[in-house]
């Protein structure tokens, strides 16, 4: 598995479906702000964000804080990175 680094980092906009994320009630859309790391052995990654909802106005722009697996974070379609100015390789 790679590092979580290398699954999504800050900028990064990320579309969780309900079944992506741990305590999923519904699906998340977020422009993440923070990463925090996970031990390798644990199945998911802690991410900080503000939460993108066209449907929900009142949710568009909230603070949302996500257990994001990371076998879903490797699905295509998922992590959508953004042009950082930075060379390729983990944030």
């Amino acid at each position: 598995m790679p590092d979580d680094e290398a699954l999504v980092c800050p900028g990064d906009l990320v579309a969780l479906r309900q079944c992506d994320h741990l305590d999923g009630k519904r699906p998340v859309r977020l422009r993440v702000q923070e990463v925090w790391p996970s031990p390798e052995w644990r199945s998911w990654v802690l991410l900080y964000g503000r939460e993108i909802n066209d449907e929900e106005p009142d949710r568009d722009g909230k603070a949302v804080g996500v257990q994001a697996y990371k076998d879903a974070l490797g699905r295509p379609g998922v992590v959508i990175r953004t042009d950082r100015g930075l060379p390729p390789g983990p944030c």
